[in-house]
């Protein structure tokens, strides 16, 4: 690595943004270490099983493969030497978004007065700009551009899962069956154990894992941990909400902004087909990325893709299941969602101005449930709060309805916490904010909509 300038030895200070010039913090060991692993892992994909994909995509991708592997060295020494981020090139795809990565750019700079690079901008824009350059190289191919680099890591993650799965799948069938006949405990305690489930799912990030196998025994532990390893749980306040507006079901929406595929996307599936079953909503929408994206994201092929593979299962549990969540696709109670907001420069408090059709479009939910580390930086503009800041401050005006986020904590922010649980934490594990070891289900009530159903 080059001998990177004016970076600063100290950890954030509170209420400035995340940056990879502060040595002491997960934003400088992500752009240090892991970022240009990742890279580096695409090409040496691409040239393992370089004979396939041409196979598949025709002789002309030969070269492109060539064209491609040295793109993505140059990204790769971009990033390694600190250069200023590169203007995108604009791309003939009716949504491309080049302008708006350019314009984020260009405002970086002039609020800066340099231009901002890898380690000196906000993480959040850095280590998204990775990814989004990764999608212009494919892009700028002919017979690449749908290529999906990550394809074959989400895909060997599902299979890899497959014991946990299976489990999963034991508890969804028998909880499922019950729906018709259910107790109140018994919907209670299928909602607490799926939002865990889908929390601890969470942990299945090929991005933190530099996209290397992950051991899934590790989740299993985690689910049998201690409740304090839930540092916020909202399951209470998740209950209510769906609770309250339970009786007008007909026009109940909710939404899912989706993280990982693989097992954690299935936690994800579980929990949508319990809320249909049990009459929470009569219909679930479920945001994916439109382009690859932070390795393991969720782009329509995948969520297709782990349906198909359901279906096909030799366990018939998994195979029946596989087939219900497909007649849901085709009755319309679930829907998949492509936005380009998602893979844009914003963070979410900028939505409303940015996309506000989006905004809109999540404002008609009863509840939106973002998953993961990244949407949770995303909501709070990846500014290093202090602690104690309540939720409903750091999302900086952002609330189109009841929201949920569930996230096992990956990265150096937080929010809704004391001090005092914080130096606890501090006391007993130095790295426990990078881990993946704690987790949050944190609510926020949209207060207008609730005043509104109760008139």
């Amino acid at each position: 690595m080059a001998n990177i300038v004016d970076l600063i030895d100290s950890k954030p200070p509170f209420n400035e943004y995340l940056s990879g010039k502060y040595k002491k913090s997960f934003a400088y060991t992500t752009i240090k270490d892991r970022l240009p692993v990742i890279v580096t892992r695409i090409i040496d994909s691409l040239s393992q099983y370089k004979d396939l994909i041409i196979k598949k995509y025709g002789s002309d991708a030969s070269e492109e493969l060539k064209q491609i592997i040295g793109s993505l060295s140059e990204l790769k020494s971009e990033l390694m030497t600190n250069k200023p981020l590169k203007f995108l090139n604009s791309s003939s795809n009716e949504e491309d978004d080049t302008l708006k990565w350019n314009d984020c750019i260009k405002y970086q700079q002039s609020k800066g007065g340099n231009e901002p690079t890898w380690y000196h901008t906000v993480w959040l824009l850095s280590e998204c700009y990775m990814y989004r350059r990764i999608a212009q190289i494919l892009a700028s191919t002919t017979t690449l551009s749908t290529y999906d680099p990550f394809e074959k890591q989400k895909q060997d993650n599902f299979t890899a899962s497959i014991d946990t799965i299976l489990m999963l799948t034991h508890y969804t069938t028998n909880i499922l069956n019950k729906s018709k006949f259910h107790s109140l405990n018994d919907k209670k305690d299928g909602l607490f154990h799926l939002l865990k489930s889908c929390l601890w799912g969470n942990k299945c990030d090929l991005s933190l894992s530099k996209g290397m196998p992950l051991k899934f025994e590790d989740i299993i532990n985690q689910m049998n941990m201690n409740e304090e390893n839930i540092l916020i749980d909202d399951s209470p306040l998740v209950w209510d909400i769906l609770n309250q507006f339970q009786e007008n079901t007909t026009n109940n929406i909710i939404d899912i902004v989706l993280d990982n595929a693989g097992y954690e996307l299935f936690t994800d599936f579980c929990i949508a087909a319990f809320l249909i079953e049990y009459n929470f909503t009569k219909k679930v929408r479920f945001y994916v990325k439109r382009i690859p994206w932070f390795v393991s994201d969720v782009t329509e092929q995948d969520f297709f893709w782990s349906i198909n593979a359901m279906k096909n299962s030799t366990h018939t549990d998994l195979m029946t299941l596989g087939h219900l969540f497909s007649s849901y696709l085709e009755d319309g109670k679930w829907t998949v969602e492509i936005e380009s907001f998602w893979t844009e420069p914003y963070d979410f408090s900028e939505m409303n101005i940015q996309s506000p059709k989006l905004y809109e479009k999540l404002s008609e939910a009863t509840l939106v449930i973002f998953k993961g580390d990244l949407n949770y930086r995303k909501l709070l503009g990846d500014i290093n709060w202090d602690y104690t800041t309540d939720l409903k401050t750091a999302l900086r005006g952002f609330q189109p309805t009841n929201i949920v986020t569930l996230r096992t904590i990956k990265a150096d922010l937080i929010v809704g916490l004391s001090h005092e649980k914080v130096d606890k934490l501090f006391s007993k594990q130095e790295d426990w904010m990078i881990t993946g070891q704690y987790g949050l289900i944190h609510a926020l009530l949209d207060d207008n909509e609730l005043r509104n159903n109760a008139k």
